[in-house]
């Protein structure tokens, strides 16, 4: 199963926010710093620097926009053998294997992977934009445990086969 947790259409808005964030921020950046270089007296260094570390974050916000640098895919995918997903555009990327899963605490906002060597990995659900798609991530995980023989909100889960 692979979902893709930010759509082309939202992805394009984003994009087109920060292209004119990135635009208004440039601007004024550049104006500050001009208006401190030629129209002042005596320069303040503080403003002049000021200026030059907004007219960065301008920069950057045009860079993104625009496309010159790539936001990464943010996806859940879940195999048989593995989960792997990445919530944010620029959040990394984790791969946990079902083999390496001692239990899973799954609450309303967050799923707990709890693992054989005592570490945890928190999947914070508010990070998925569509409630509805994180429910859906959730509860597949939660199904897909069951079905790998994984402890869920403390309840075992043996698969009983009945004979006939």
């Amino acid at each position: 199963m692979y979902v893709n947790l930010y759509p082309n259409k939202d992805l394009k808005k984003t994009k087109r926010v920060l292209l004119w964030g990135g635009v208004f921020f440039l601007c004024g950046g550049l104006y500050v710093l001009l208006s401190e270089l030629i129209a002042q007296e005596e320069i303040r260094w503080a403003w002049a620097a000021a200026a030059v570390l907004i007219s960065a974050a301008g920069t950057s916000g045009v860079a993104v926009g625009t496309g010159y640098f790539h936001f990464k895919d943010a996806f859940f995918s879940m195999t048989p053998e593995r989960i792997k997903y990445r919530l944010t555009l620029y959040g990394p990327e984790r791969t946990i294997f079902w083999d390496t899963i001692d239990s899973i605490q799954a609450s309303e906002h967050v799923l707990v992977f709890e693992l054989k060597d005592s570490n945890q990995v928190i999947m914070r659900l508010g990070h998925i934009q569509d409630p509805q798609l994180a429910n859906h991530v959730s509860v597949s995980i939660q199904l897909a445990a069951i079905e790998q023989k994984v402890e869920v909100n403390q309840t075992a889960t043996y698969l009983q086969h009945v004979g006939l």
